[in-house]
């Protein structure tokens, strides 16, 4: 703001006074802060839009597709009993919810367990009693997956016979992108034994 008490004006050599003075001010504050206002929204609709642009652009149908693919590849892993090819969408620590307990294992742990698992094993079916139901998020950074699986596979013993095991898996595995590749990071089991 412009503070003055006297100005005189070369054309008129008259006397301005200090309310002419301040009002002049007024209204050069009035534009400069229509001016920021205009800025700012101009500002934050281009940020918006921007925003809105980029979430658009997440095809959540080609990200469904890319994770029934990894389920495909999951079954394909237990029918060969195939620990690495398991593992490739696996994190560093992955948790685990079954029993009533919440468990949590590094991957060098999981490689352990699912390479026990696999152990004389040999897989008949792994296959879906359900179309798998799966969500995207918005932004396509997180997604689940609910299946209902039927298994039955045998699994040599310690004595060197085989034992037959037929049950039912429901559950639901959540993902997480990282890095642009779907990563399982948590899954919740039930199991159904046979009628």
């Amino acid at each position: 703001m412009i503070y003055s008490y006297l100005s005189f004006t070369p054309q008129s050599s008259g006397i301005i006074t200090s309310q002419a003075v301040y009002q002049e001010s007024q209204d050069l504050n009035f534009q400069e802060e229509t001016e920021v206002k205009y800025f700012v929204t101009l500002l934050l609709f281009v940020v918006c839009t921007s925003s809105a642009r980029a979430q658009a652009t997440v095809d959540l149908e080609k990200e469904k597709v890319e994770l029934l693919r990894l389920h495909r590849i999951d079954r394909e892993a237990h029918l060969r009993t195939d620990v690495e090819s398991l593992q490739r969408s696996s994190p560093e620590e992955f948790i685990s919810v079954s029993r009533g307990k919440i468990h949590r294992a590094k991957k060098s742990d999981e490689r352990k367990l699912f390479t026990e698992y696999f152990r004389g094993a040999k897989y008949y079916e792994w296959d879906d009693e359900e179309e798998p139901i799966v969500r995207v998020s918005k932004d396509g950074s997180m997604a689940w997956m609910i299946t209902r699986v039927r298994v039955r596979r045998t699994k040599k013993g310690t004595a060197g016979g085989e034992k037959e095991e037929n049950f039912t898996y429901a559950g639901i595995m959540t993902y997480e992108k990282v890095n642009g590749k779907w990563m399982r990071v948590a899954n919740v089991s039930t199991f159904e034994p046979p009628n």
